[in-house]
């Protein structure tokens, strides 16, 4: 797990946030909030320019004046200054990023250019990041929130990773009324660094997490993908839903996040190889999905129904 960039992302002991400020209408406030107010018991640097405090805690000017290396920074800011801000924190030693900031690759040629350039930065670093275009990540085992919607319903078992941004938060009130509760949550948006495989890889050796759901658009790494998800499915269930096989999907997809889609009989073929169970809907991804969480697993073939028609049985 140690080798994993998720473990340290999902796990930071102090956080900088880029972007906050005492303006309740931006979404690097609302993010900000949602750290600061759903229960993370780490450290809690705001970066701003010009105000001396944001939400009540001390704000820094630049990352060169922090008290100490944070092990996370949340960047929410223009596209344009991403490539300088992330630089300032390689330089201090930071190693995790979340870049919620778009305008990437999921632009085009313009903002592809971009995407490599924040990854050449990276990699220069050290650096590890989720993004860009993302909303974050979410941990109900240390109560760490970064999205921009409230987590409210405390530890769970079903572990969930997607790669459209903001699917992560969109789902959480019908998650709520369905009782149905997440152990860690994952939006990678583009996958510029880390992706979907990581993120399968980091669920599978979770041990809170007892089922893994992927919302899929696309994968990049086939090889890697059939080989670790072969792995994974060998100690937990996982459900996948894959919505680039048509081609509106595809084409949502790829303006979306910038995923390249294939076709649908082929990620059919991929996940009847990975050992992965697919769905066709939201509703099934995440019934299935808490089913599989909450129950324990048959010890065998024998399987009775008990119906009050022949029809349903």
């Amino acid at each position: 797990m140690s080798k994993n960039p998720l473990q340290l992302l999902m796990n930071p002991r102090s956080i900088a946030v880029v972007g906050a400020s005492n303006d309740f209408t931006k979404m690097g406030t609302i993010q900000a909030l949602s750290i600061i107010k759903d229960g993370y018991q780490g450290k809690f640097y705001p970066i701003h320019l010009t105000e001396p405090t944001v939400l009540g805690y001390p704000a820094f000017k630049a990352a060169s004046n922090l008290p100490e290396v944070p092990d996370l920074v949340v960047f929410i800011v223009p596209s344009k200054a991403m490539t300088t801000l992330l630089a300032d924190f390689g330089k201090i030693g930071t190693k995790r990023a979340i870049i919620v900031t778009a305008g990437f690759k999921e632009t085009g040629a313009t903002g592809r250019n971009m995407e490599e350039q924040i990854n050449a930065i990276a990699q220069q670093y050290g650096i590890r990041f989720v993004g860009p275009n993302c909303l974050g990540i979410i941990n109900s085992e240390n109560s760490l929130n970064t999205t921009v919607a409230p987590f409210t319903t405390g530890q769970g078992l079903l572990g969930f990773a997607s790669q459209s941004g903001t699917y992560v938060t969109q789902v959480l009130p019908y998650l709520r009324k369905k009782g149905i509760r997440l152990s860690k949550a994952i939006s990678l948006g583009n996958e510029a660094n880390i992706d979907m495989v990581d993120a399968l890889e980091y669920l599978g050796e979770d041990e809170q997490t007892k089922a893994i759901i992927l919302y899929i658009e696309g994968i990049r790494d086939g090889r890697r993908f059939v080989e670790v998800a072969r792995r994974v499915t060998q100690r937990k269930p996982v459900v996948a839903q894959y919505v680039g096989g048509s081609a509106s999907g595809a084409r949502a997809g790829s303006s979306h996040t910038g995923a390249m889609a294939g076709p649908d009989f082929l990620y059919d073929g991929i996940f009847k190889q990975a050992g992965i169970i697919r769905v066709r809907s939201i509703e099934d991804l995440y019934a299935h999905g808490w089913a599989l969480a909450t129950q324990p697993p048959l010890l065998g073939k024998r399987v009775g129904i008990v119906t009050n028609s022949g029809g349903p049985g």
